[in-house]
């Protein structure tokens, strides 16, 4: 019997079924069957294709290497109907769209480059996963155990560790199986990124699995992380009470949530305290729009914050950080509360409370059972101050507020000025949407004007690093079914990455990219601006990227005009079939309120 019988069969049921090689058999469960057929030697990377398969992995993204290119051919030639594979144009892509497909799906992004100087290309994508926790699996071969010379050798594990973080090094075939599965457990489990080095020798040669038990409990593999809840301390709760009734009875309390309350899926809960207690409701930007339908919400806080949202938070009396490690950006580096404001941080990672900010309380908890908790101790006080703080005119305030300021600029013959395209942008596009966003000047524009979901949003912009919006795009694209991704990028982050552009037309990605196209390094160019009178030497003029997208084979057009947007709104509005690139020119002059 083919080798082909120990992987899985093409049908499941109560009555026969037949492997790949065409054997027939009684139907049972999969993982019976790789129990009783599979074979007594195999290629390590045929253990590792096996282990991926059976953690439900749906796609690697992979650039061929010498050292992962057997793997890569078994993948393609016989593992097709199980695990997908899209190869990239560059490493860095491969590890930034494991990561953008992970953040859409919630499933394992898998990564696959070779050693050396292929792993060293990930660095700027292997961080921004770290700092994002992404749940990411980059599998990478290290030097042959035998080899005394590599010429790609280079302290590869220190690199990884100072990178992605968690690193797993197999080099014994002994322990491969065994370690590949519990890499894929850690991830699963929401303990990722992590890095798999394998030594290249183990992946290619032949090892003996007919002792290895880790066919018998694939089944493990395959459920998700599962949240143990943290119930916070009682006495913490009275404290945090006592704190609010204590505070000014005439001044709406704020609540901000971050992504710990999402996590949590606390929303209800929040809500229903910011009810009871006729507090405002605030976001961190990792959490924006999550009080979106809520007529007391007044948008996230920080340095990129809405006006009126630093606002009321610096007028605020008491502050409830849900799930919010209250950062600078939170914070705007400190000026967000009142000296004299009380702020209680409620948080399950108990290193983040009192972390960055200044705190007058914090609890060790869940966001939904602490907020729970909370409102349990305000029923057993008898304290329901609904609607005594929630105003006709308040309301009305919050509806009117602009989210971008109305300053006049100098105009740029032939191009748009951001603000207009971004509300232009929002009408046009579906409201059923993706939205992934890299870093820059231009993502401020992007966050006020354009909405989506904190679920169906991706910043890009985890390490401050430009060039990643694209690539984590197409790796969510690649997982859509239905639904439009839009990738938003800059020109100068896009030049960074712009041959996956060819990744995304050669497998026929659904993918609109919008560019804000203003030749010039935008933050730095209103920084200069600002310190010198000068931010000339941040002007570098961008090519055509319609004429660019249409070389590459994707659809593209040039927009300079709201009204050229406009003549675009039955494409903008509808998923496209491929790649479609629309540059907008934008008016470099333009400045976020957050550099004036």
């Amino acid at each position: 019997m083919s080798r082909w019988c120990s992987r899985r069969v093409e049908h499941l049921s109560d009555g026969p079924s037949a492997c790949r090689c065409g054997e027939p058999f009684a139907g049972t469960t999969l993982l019976t069957i790789r129990v009783m057929f599979r074979p007594r030697f195999m290629k390590g990377y045929d253990a590792v294709l096996r282990l991926l398969a059976s953690g439900d992995v749906g796609t690697i993204f992979t650039l061929l290497s010498e050292d992962t290119m057997q793997l890569v051919s078994t993948l393609d030639h016989e593992w097709g109907d199980d695990i997908g594979m899209i190869d990239v144009r560059h490493e860095q892509g491969a590890l930034a769209m494991a990561d953008g497909y992970a953040r859409a799906t919630g499933r394992i992004g898998v990564c696959l480059v070779g050693r050396g100087p292929a792993i060293a290309q990930t660095g700027t994508a292997s961080v921004t996963a770290r700092k994002n926790g992404s749940n990411v699996l980059v599998i990478v071969p290290e030097t042959p155990l035998k080899d005394d010379y590599d010429v790609k050798e280079f302290e590869q594990e220190s690199y990884l560790r100072s990178t992605i973080g968690n690193v797993i090094s197999i080099r014994s075939h002994e322990t491969l199986c065994s370690d590949f599965r519990e890499a894929l457990r850690r991830v699963k489990a929401g303990n990722g990124p992590i890095a798999v080095q394998i030594s290249w020798d183990l992946l290619d040669s032949e090892m003996d699995v007919s002792e290895d038990k880790f066919f018998d409990r694939t089944s493990e593999l395959t459920s998700g992380p599962s949240r143990g809840r943290v119930r916070p301390d009682a006495d913490r709760i009275e404290q945090a009470i006592k704190l609010y009734v204590d505070s000014n009875a005439h001044q709406p309390p704020l609540i901000i949530a971050g992504r710990g309350a999402i996590e949590a899926d606390a929303k209800g809960v929040i809500e229903e305290f910011a009810e009871r207690t006729s507090a405002l409701l605030a976001t961190t930007l990792q959490a924006r729009g999550y009080f979106s339908d809520h007529p007391y919400y007044l948008g996230f806080t920080g340095s990129w914050g809405r006006t009126i949202a630093n606002k009321y938070a610096t007028e605020s009396n008491i502050v409830f950080a849900v799930g919010a490690s209250l950062n600078p950006y939170t914070t705007d580096k400190g000026r967000l509360f009142d000296e004299d404001a009380t702020v209680i941080q409620i948080d399950e990672d108990p290193s983040s409370i009192g972390r960055y900010t200044d705190i007058s309380l914090g609890i060790h908890g869940d966001a939904l059972l602490t907020i729970d908790a909370l409102i349990e101790e305000l029923r057993r006080l008898d304290i329901d101050r609904a609607g005594e703080l929630w105003s006709d005119d308040l309301r009305a305030e919050l509806e009117t507020a602009p989210a971008m300021s109305d300053r006049i600029f100098p105009e740029v013959p032939g191009t748009i000025d951001p603000r207009d395209l971004v509300r232009t942008m929002d009408e046009l596009l579906p409201t059923d949407r993706t939205v992934v966003c890299g870093s820059g000047h231009y993502t401020r524009w992007v966050l006020d004007g354009i909405h989506a979901d904190p679920d169906d949003f991706t910043y890009a912009g985890d390490f401050a690093a430009i060039g990643l919006g694209l690539p984590m795009a197409i790796g969510a694209a690649a997982a859509m079914n239905n639904k439009m991704c839009i990738a938003i990028c800059g020109d100068a982050g896009l030049m960074m990455s712009i041959q996956e552009l060819e990744t995304a037309v050669r497998n026929e990605i659904p993918l609109m990219i919008v560019v804000l196209n203003d030749s010039s390094l935008g933050a730095e160019y209103h920084s200069l601006d600002s310190v010198i009178g000068d931010g000339e030497v941040a002007l570098v003029e961008a090519p055509d990227f319609a004429d660019v997208a249409n070389s590459f084979g994707a659809e593209g057009f040039t927009v300079r005009s709201i009204d050229e947007l406009d003549a675009l709104a039955d494409r903008i509005s509808n998923r496209p079939t491929g790649p479609m690139v629309v540059d907008c020119k934008v008016n470099h002059e333009v400045r976020h309120r957050s550099k004036l």
